[in-house]
């Protein structure tokens, strides 16, 4: 699916739900989970809708306020890997593995091809240009699809300044609740623009990569 059709998917799948939802619902419509959802969108941006405590100790949200949140920032659903209906038959660079998988983060894909080099059922082995088998790659992750959307625990802090290290540790909150840290949340969290998040996101993965 397109970015495009992700969100309008996002929005088709909320306007069936009833006018007031619960995280618990919300997450099944976005296909993230309810603590990454509390953390990033509910306790992190500053503009999002208001929740309402319940008799029964939960809270719920607005669903039209969401949905218009979620339209305004860009958002649209996380593919679970069985869902992706992409069967192309090419090979496929890292950033393109990441697009297609919906993790935007490299470094998960990185991650993965280091741990599982070996053993039972490698992660699909790059050719020369360092790319993969997407078939190949798509069933892996279909076998594996809890394993983590992003790169697990914090990135090497060595010299890292005290805004690359604040993107770190929300960069491992993130990968702790198996989700990824796109450009978007970590704009949302830093109220800075999306461009800036994603030239953070690149600068933190540069050196990490430099580390390793």
């Amino acid at each position: 699916m397109t970015p495009e059709q992700l969100r309008e998917e996002l929005q088709t799948r909320l306007a069936v739900l009833p006018e007031r939802i619960t995280l618990a619902e919300l997450a099944g419509a976005t296909g993230r989970t309810v603590k990454y959802l509390r953390y990033y969108w509910v306790t992190l941006a500053p503009d999002f809708p208001a929740s309402r405590a319940r008799d029964d100790g939960l809270v719920d949200l607005p669903r039209d306020g969401v949905a218009a949140w979620c339209a305004a920032h860009g958002l649209g659903i996380l593919l679970d890997p069985e869902e992706i209906t992409d069967q192309s038959s090419e090979w496929v660079t890292t950033s393109q593995i990441s697009e297609r998988l919906g993790l935007k983060d490299p470094s998960a894909v990185r991650y993965h091809a280091r741990k599982h080099q070996s053993g039972p059922d490698p992660y699909p082995a790059a050719d020369s240009d360092g790319r993969r088998f997407w078939p190949d790659v798509l069933a892996w992750h279909q076998r594996h699809k809890h394993a983590p959307r992003a790169a697990p625990g914090r990135p090497a802090a060595r010299g890292l300044t005290p805004r690359l290290q604040q993107v770190a540790d929300l960069q491992a909150a993130a990968a702790e609740a198996g989700e990824p840290l796109t450009r978007t949340e970590l704009a949302l969290a830093l109220h800075i623009t999306p461009d800036s998040a994603a030239r953070l996101l690149r600068q933190l993965s540069e050196r990490s990569e430099s580390d390793t």
